[in-house]
């Protein structure tokens, strides 16, 4: 513990002498704060100024405060907007006989429900999302995000395709996560009770920012589709050598045949 303080104190002490020279006045920084995002982004933009974040100070004085920072963010409570960006689904297990699923998702989380029924996508596989979804959150306390996928069908009702559960707590209260500028783009499996095996995949990444962050200084990022550019793919066969001769003269009637993403020939 002191070894720690040590390290601490002369990185703080370095970190002034800097502040001193550029800005000619000492920081006045409480470590244990960093673990509020308000507070750690406005320490990274101090250190964007004393043109020190490649150092990555920020991430190593929470690492240094981590126990502190922990306790202090458990006996205190902290509103945040809690956000998914939900990208698209990869290999989902048909629920229909003969065709694949209709999936759609429901999201929940803190008693507030997404429900994407009027949007499920016909006999798909590999659905495309691209939507985001907001949630209040307290932390401590926060319960964690369920994603639900879903098959439509009107006639025998919708079943589960498979299901994908987010700890939020553990995220918030990791210093490693907490530190990390943009969140990491995710693939979680989905999973059914009735199985072990997996039920496919879906893409997406969660963030948590505090409430009291001005909308203006929260990035949401835009995942709408890029649309389709039109392109014209070209195949130019030169020569061709080693042909054995399959006709009855010793020769061939070479010809080809083409084929792209179908079994329709070209």
């Amino acid at each position: 513990m002191e070894k720690k303080k040590l390290l601490i104190d002369d990185l703080l002490m370095k970190i002034n002498l800097i502040s001193k020279h550029e800005t000619g006045k000492e920081l006045e920084l409480d470590t244990t704060s960093l673990g509020n995002p308000v507070e750690r982004k406005k320490f990274l933009k101090t250190m964007k100024t004393l043109k020190l974040s490649h150092l990555e100070i920020t991430k190593h004085l929470s690492n240094l405060q981590s126990d502190e920072i922990l306790k202090k963010a458990l006996l205190s409570s902290s509103k945040t907007v809690v956000r998914l960006y939900a990208i698209e689904a990869f290999d989902l297990s048909p629920r229909d006989v003969g065709s694949p699923s209709d999936p759609y998702l429901i999201i929940k989380c803190n008693n507030k429900t997404y429900n994407e029924r009027k949007n499920y996508q016909l006999d798909e596989p590999n659905p495309k999302f691209h939507k985001c979804y907001d949630f209040e959150g307290i932390f401590p306390g926060c319960s964690p995000l369920t994603i639900d996928c879903m098959d439509y069908d009107t006639l025998f009702g919708d079943e589960l395709i498979g299901t994908t559960v987010v700890d939020l707590e553990d995220r918030y209260f990791s210093i490693e996560w907490s530190t990390l500028r943009e969140k990491p783009i995710e693939f979680r499996q989905i999973y059914h009770e009735s199985t072990s095996l997996s039920q496919g995949v879906i893409k997406m990444w969660v963030e948590i920012n505090a409430a009291n962050i001005p909308l203006a200084e929260q990035k949401k990022w835009d995942i709408t589709p890029k649309p389709p550019v039109p392109i014209e793919v070209r195949i130019c066969i030169l020569n061709c050598k080693g042909i054995p001769m399959m006709d009855f003269e010793g020769t061939s009637d070479v010809f080809f045949k083409g084929y792209f993403n179908s079994s329709e020939e070209i």
